[in-house]
């Protein structure tokens, strides 16, 4: 199945993000206020684009957030599948 037209480069921005503050996360820190601020940018940048696309980059944003959080959860790390989790649910709220 193909994936709905999305921007890419911003797709992977916030999976970077996102990933640098789940190693934070591994580490012990407290990231939930950096998590939320992050997401809430996110969703805003996404919806800025208007249209299809939109709705599009903020599917597939929260599409590959939960495939990282099963693989951190494959790989019995839960605090960076947390994270993962935290930032797909933040994509819809």
């Amino acid at each position: 199945m193909s994936e709905p037209l999305h921007d890419e480069a911003l797709v992977n921005l916030y999976l970077e993000r996102i990933s640098a503050l789940s190693v934070s996360a591994f580490d012990g820190a407290d990231v939930s206020g950096e998590l939320d601020a992050v997401m809430r940018e996110a969703v805003t940048k996404c919806q800025a684009a208007g249209g299809p696309q939109a709705q599009g980059t903020l599917t597939v944003l929260a599409m590959r957030l939960r495939e990282h959080a099963d693989a951190a959860e494959r790989e019995d790390q839960p605090l960076v599948r947390d994270t993962f989790r935290r930032a797909a649910e933040l994509v819809r709220t």
